[in-house]
């Protein structure tokens, strides 16, 4: 639901959206990036571990790594 809400609402509008629910990784935060979110939230992972914060962003770098992505703003909205 939050990936087809951030979506539906980055494509009505321009503003800044933050994206949470459910990141607990670097490809959950990537998913939601690339429906719209300019800032990814970390909540309730942090309770389960509290490193989750650095690992989701270890997953956002190697992911943009392995893509040759040199921008996080090339991900933002490209679904």
């Amino acid at each position: 639901v939050a990936v087809r809400m951030i979506y539906q609402v980055h494509k009505a509008c321009s503003l800044p959206i933050i994206g949470m629910g459910g990141v607990m990784t670097g490809e959950d935060a990537i998913e939601l990036m690339m429906a719209g979110a300019t800032m990814v939230a970390v909540g309730t992972g942090n309770f389960h571990n509290p490193r989750a914060t650095m690992e989701v962003l270890d997953g956002i770098k190697a992911y943009m790594e392995r893509y040759y992505i040199e921008d996080i703003n090339e991900i933002i909205g490209c679904m």
